[in-house]
Formats: C-alpha cells, structure tokens, sequence
C-alpha cells in the first residue's frame, strides 16, 4: 500500500495482508485526512488507532505529523504493523491485546481516535462507551468511526459532526 500524503506521501509500506484485515482503502484514507484537516492541527497531536488491522491508518496519521499509539489484538498481525513501521525507519507505540481495555492506560488525552472494528461486532458501542466514560478524549477531540453505511450504531452522549460515503462504507465524525 501507498501512504497518501505527508511526509512519507507515495512511499509503499508492505502491510499485513491476512484473510480478517480491511485496510482503510487509498480514496477513504485521503477523504478521512483532508476531512481532519479543516478541523483539527495535525501537529504533536495524539491520534489513536484503536483496532489497528494493517497499520496504514497509524501510518497515514504519522507522515502528517500526529504521535500515534496503536492497538492490535491479535499478535500476527502486530508482527506486520511493526514490519511496516520498520520499514519506514519507524518503531510504533503499539499495544497488543484487547483496545478497549489496553486504552485505559493511555496517560494522554487522545485528540483524534479512529475506531474501525470487525464490522460484525458490538465494538463500536463498547468502544466509545469506554471512551466517553474514562475521558479519554481532549475537549476539541475528534472520534472517526468507519463502518458499513446499514450498520446502526448507538452514538448516545456524543455529537455527528459530518459523515461522507466511500462505496458501501460510510466514515462518521463524532466529538
């Protein structure tokens, strides 16, 4: 895959490529960025990946100029990210194991905190569960869902700033 902008735009990352990953495709990942960049500094600001897949997001989010934490579950593919990142002369802060618990620890507030889950699981609504009820995300934070445009997801207690469609997925923006 390609990075899409920033400081590694158009360098070619080799990412996990395993039968239950959906790496963020290049269109979604320019339209999501482009997006964030009207509302948000992209410098020395923390953005999570919570369910990282291929690592790309985390990527993308690093070559535009945010600190990046991950978080992976399932240890093969955490391999990949870290082969990816290596590759780039980078090491990630990635934690693996279950996210919704691992980003309790988070010590700083997250200004961005991108949640793209298996599609079929309740972890959308865990997720920003625990988000909301730990504050783990600064005042101005942004929270950026992708998932299935026919999936109903709860969004009590946060705020649907945009959405765009890519196909049959849809990306909302939460604060």
């Amino acid at each position: 895959m390609n990075i899409t902008g920033g400081k590694y735009n158009s360098r070619k990352v080799k990412t996990a490529e395993f039968e239950n990953i959906r790496p963020t495709l290049s269109k979604t990942r320019q339209g999501i960025f482009n997006a964030l960049s009207s509302l948000i500094d992209f410098e020395d600001k923390l953005f999570i990946d919570m369910f990282s897949g291929s690592g790309i997001m985390g990527l993308e989010a690093l070559s535009r100029g945010f600190k990046v934490v991950a978080f992976e579950k399932d240890k093969r593919t955490s391999f990949a990210i870290k082969e990816a990142y290596k590759s780039l002369g980078l090491t990630p802060e990635l934690y693996i194991g279950d996210s919704t618990k691992n980003i309790l620890k988070q010590k700083t507030k997250a200004d961005v905190i991108f949640i793209d889950p298996p599609y079929e699981s309740d972890l959308y609504e865990k997720s920003l569960e625990v988000i909301k009820n730990n504050n783990i995300l600064n005042e101005d934070g942004i929270i950026i869902l992708e998932h299935p445009i026919d999936k109903e997801i709860d969004l009590k207690g946060f705020e649907l700033i945009k959405a765009k469609t890519y196909g049959n997925k849809q990306v909302s923006y939460l604060r």
